[in-house]
């Protein structure tokens, strides 16, 4: 069994959609209910380790590095920084670091779950699922609205480098950010969405009757084991805890 094939597009994470939407739910709920010492810290880490793992799985390795350092960081802070401080200066540490570190290992994972689904594996998921249309399908645009709109920001300051535009220095300044960048990512924002929306419509995502699929979607060996701990790690919040 591999936990990972390779595609088309390079190495993509064969776990289950609705593995990765249950693990995203459990993540955040287990970060933002538990607390810094004891058996909480364990599933913190636990919690932690996931993304970097995932990361690894599918080539991600720059990205996997900047999370280790800086969760990292953020998980020394928690169990050493947090309790060690008193007054005033514990007051600014939790202020600056207590919901950065709450929301990271969320965002992380969110971010592996859209760098490694497809919009058709996500809507196969839903629809095994019995999800309505009317939330399978715009999550289903989300899922290419964020990428895409990061794609055309990127295309955006590559034009704005080959004008010879910089935005630091004594030619900056928040009206030309405003004017250069921001203006022509709204005005695609706009684009994005309506072609979005006519890819959907082409698609026949509102035809009102079912469709047939042609991407495999199926729970494997990993997808349980992943189920099994986050059900764990639910029983841990809701009964023991």
């Amino acid at each position: 069994m591999k936990f990972f094939q390779y595609g088309n597009e390079g190495y993509k994470s064969i776990l289950d959609p609705r593995t990765k939407l249950l693990l995203l739910i459990v993540i955040n709920v287990v970060i933002i209910g538990t607390g810094f010492t004891g058996t909480d810290y364990v599933l913190r880490v636990i919690c932690a380790v996931i993304p970097f793992v995932l990361f690894l799985m599918i080539r991600r390795f720059r990205t996997a590095l900047l999370y280790a350092l800086v969760c990292g960081f953020m998980l020394l802070a928690e169990r050493f920084l947090f309790p060690s401080t008193h007054g005033v200066l514990n007051l600014i540490i939790v202020i600056t670091l207590g919901p950065f570190s709450r929301i990271l290992v969320g965002y992380a994972f969110a971010y592996y779950m859209m760098c490694s689904t497809t919009v058709s594996e996500f809507v196969t998921a839903m629809k095994r699922m019995r999800v309505p249309d009317a939330i399978s399908i715009p999550l289903s645009v989300m899922f290419r609205f964020f990428p895409t709109l990061a794609e055309e920001n990127r295309a955006i300051r590559d034009a704005m480098r080959l004008r010879g535009i910089r935005l630091t220095g004594k030619n900056g300044g928040l009206l030309r950010q405003i004017e250069y960048e921001v203006v022509p990512l709204m005005m695609s924002t706009l684009r994005i969405g309506d072609e979005l929306s006519a890819a959907s419509l082409t698609k026949g995502l509102n035809a009102g009757r079912p469709r047939t699929h042609i991407c495999h979607v199926k729970m494997e060996i990993w997808d349980w084991a992943l189920v099994l701990l986050s059900l764990g790690f639910l029983f841990y919040m809701l009964v023991l805890r």
